[in-house]
């Protein structure tokens, strides 16, 4: 009999043990469960936070080229601008050479034309004075436009020479008599130049050496002479054969400058 219950009491101890060791081993599985989940979980968060830090490179590197490149066109404009710059001011000393070349000439044909409307008859001489006067400040400015001026200039001759064959009537402030006073003109060409007084007198254009003068007309048929140019022109009845009065064909009697 000892020995049988000897055996079953050491089984039970034996079980006694085992179950407090499964006791015991039952609290290590759970943690160990729960530290592996726990360190799934930080690989994930790491392997997560490892995907954004190289989204966040590739980003960076490609914002990174795109200044870059932006810097190179910048550069690539600078230096286009530059040239550009280099050129047109180039360009522009070239050109401002050639202007100056050639105002030199267009003042001498300007000064040419003054000489010669100081020669001319002095039919609205202040107006055609002061057309060329312009054409002088023109030239005299900052920036010239020697093309537009010359342009002008060239009209300016044109019409002078279109003056030169024709025959009509106008207006014109003169000084006689030490007297300024409002005339009827009648203008043959640019060779002669009759006027009418409002009391009906009337006078002429001549020239005395470097001067041109007007004077009065005397005597009956010079008067009559140059009264019925007047009334041709008047009743436009210029055409045909015409008496003219011309210088040398009556006394000097000198008279005031014109205007």
């Amino acid at each position: 009999m000892t020995h049988p219950i000897r055996l079953l009491l050491g089984l039970i101890c034996f079980w006694i043990i085992g179950v407090t060791a499964t006791a015991q081993a039952t609290p290590l599985a759970e943690q160990v469960s729960t530290a592996r989940a726990d360190v799934d979980t930080l690989s994930q968060r790491l392997e997560t936070q490892r995907r954004t830090a190289r989204d966040e490179q590739a980003a960076l590197r490609a914002e990174r080229a795109e200044l870059k490149r932006q810097v190179r066109l910048e550069q690539i404009r600078r230096d286009t601008l530059a040239q550009l710059r280099a050129e047109r001011s180039k360009e522009m000393d070239v050109q401002e050479g050639r202007v100056s070349d050639s105002i030199a000439p267009i003042r001498r044909a300007i000064e040419s034309a003054k000489t010669y409307l100081v020669e001319t008859l002095p039919f609205k001489y202040q107006e055609r004075l002061r057309r060329l006067t312009k054409l002088e400040s023109d030239l005299a400015v900052t920036h010239p436009d020697p093309a537009r001026v010359l342009t002008s200039l060239w009209r300016f001759i044109e019409e002078e020479e279109a003056m030169a064959g024709e025959i009509g009537l106008a207006h014109q402030v003169v000084e006689l008599d030490g007297k300024r006073i409002l005339v009827d003109v009648a203008r043959i060409g640019m060779a002669l130049m009759y006027i009418k007084l409002p009391n009906g007198d009337v006078a002429w254009a001549k020239r005395h050496k470097t001067q041109w003068r007007f004077e009065r007309i005397e005597g009956v048929e010079p008067r009559l002479t140059v009264t019925t140019v007047f009334d041709a022109l008047e009743t436009n009845k210029i055409l045909g054969p015409k008496t003219l009065l011309i210088p040398g064909a009556l006394p000097t009697k000198a008279a005031s400058g014109a205007e």
